[in-house]
């Protein structure tokens, strides 16, 4: 992977040329010159160890984002059965508690660690669950979660975006605490997770 260095002007165009969430700026400029895509040969294979608070190195950077639109939790895909859905979620919602009860969490002081941290537990708990709740969040100007860096970047030149550790997925994280506690609440009742929960998790937000 190399890395180019383009005007404002030449970005501006890229990025207006995007048709789909997850395009990079390379499959885009691959599109538009005519070449063939690029797909990896090798899947790479995720190895999972038990559940752990990981920190972020960097630092928050807090701005105000555009505003956000969510769909409303009954309109995400449901799970097969009942018995199925009561299971997921019955085991997202003892990962999520076991994280936010979890000593390192309560004593971290910095808001975007702790976003990361319950991002973390929510994909991995359910990654297709997670994945289906990050496609109904979305900006009205801005991409928030991506599987790659420069579709986020192509999205905004501060939009601070941080892989979430263990995942392929990315987000964007120069909002404030109040603005990821919504990006949380949307995945989460996308997720279908209790109101109760949401509220334990909220708590950690609305005083940093």
């Amino acid at each position: 992977m190399k890395i180019i260095e383009v005007d404002e002007e030449l970005y501006q165009y890229i990025a207006g040329q995007t048709q789909s969430i997850g395009e990079s700026a390379s499959d885009i400029l691959r599109r538009l010159l005519h070449f063939s895509s690029v797909k990896s040969a090798v899947k790479t294979e995720q190895v999972f160890a038990p559940e752990t608070f990981i920190a972020p190195q960097q630092n928050e950077n807090v701005e105000p984002v555009q505003e956000m639109r969510m769909q409303a939790a009954s309109e995400a895909p449901k799970v097969t059965t009942k018995k199925q859905s009561d299971e997921a979620i019955g085991k997202i919602v003892e990962k999520v508690r076991a994280l936010i009860h979890s000593a390192d969490f309560q004593q971290e002081s910095k808001a975007v660690v702790r976003f990361l941290a319950i991002l973390r537990v929510l994909y991995r708990t359910n990654p297709e669950s997670f994945a289906q709740a990050t496609e109904s969040l979305q900006g009205r100007t801005r991409v928030y979660f991506a599987r790659d860096e420069a579709t986020l970047l192509m999205a905004g030149n501060h939009t601070k975006p941080k892989q979430i550790p263990d995942t392929p997925y990315w987000v964007i994280t120069n909002t404030n605490s109040g603005r990821k506690m919504l990006m949380l609440e949307g995945a989460m009742q996308s997720m279908h997770l209790p109101d109760d929960l949401i509220e334990e998790v909220r708590a950690f937000f609305t005083a940093n």
